[in-house]
């Protein structure tokens, strides 16, 4: 199979998986079923991608890639509006893409070590990291407060999906008269403000 042939296959494939994970659930794919829907041999996802988690891990990776995409494209100059940009375009694709989401943190079912993917999610992640750590820029002389904070920053905006997706947030929306989503994105311009606060207290480097 030419190089040009074998990426169509493959993209095909993925193609086939993604319609299969949205319409019935990442239970339902199998490497048979995605053959079927893609038009190709039963032998062809095994050969692009190994097994079953191979397949998943492949779309995972996909994933993470169009998130990242997404969180490059907040251009915001102000580190507070910035972070809070991103939070609210984390919050958005989760929404969007509820399957995928799942799918991309189902590390269980993944190859959780597989180089593509560990890069991708590197990559989605580095956006948020990087506006905390504009946000804090020089206002501690440790190492190790920008790290935390930008993985509490991530457990927040990645709670929130979650809360989102489960209609936990849909009575205290109702309580104010909006949208589960606009709560979300004010309960980020909040957390912003309280982190802005208390970087802003700690010692200069």
């Amino acid at each position: 199979m030419s190089p040009a042939r074998s990426a169509d296959v493959r993209t095909r494939l993925l193609a086939a998986a993604r319609a299969e994970l949205v319409e019935h659930g990442r239970a339902a794919i199998s490497l048979r079923a995605v053959a079927r829907r893609a038009g190709l041999s039963h032998a062809s996802p095994k050969y692009h991608f190994g097994d079953r988690a191979g397949l998943l891990t492949a779309i995972a990776t996909e994933g993470f890639q169009a998130l990242a995409q997404q969180l490059d494209m907040v251009t915001e100059s102000d580190p507070g509006r910035q972070l809070a940009a991103l939070g609210r375009a984390y919050i958005d694709f989760g929404l969007t893409n509820p399957a995928l989401f799942e799918l991309m943190f189902s590390s269980a079912e993944l190859h959780a070590d597989a180089p593509d993917l560990v890069v991708a999610q590197q990559c989605a992640i580095e956006a948020l990291s990087a506006a905390v750590s504009r946000l804090g820029a020089r206002r501690s002389s440790s190492t190790e407060v920008v790290p935390d904070t930008a993985l509490i920053a991530w457990s927040f905006v990645h709670g929130l999906v979650t809360l989102a997706r489960s209609g936990a947030l849909d009575t205290a929306a109702s309580q104010r008269a909006g949208e589960t989503v606009e709560l979300a994105h004010s309960l980020i311009d909040a957390f912003v403000g309280y982190l802005r606060t208390d970087l802003a207290r700690r010692p200069e480097a």
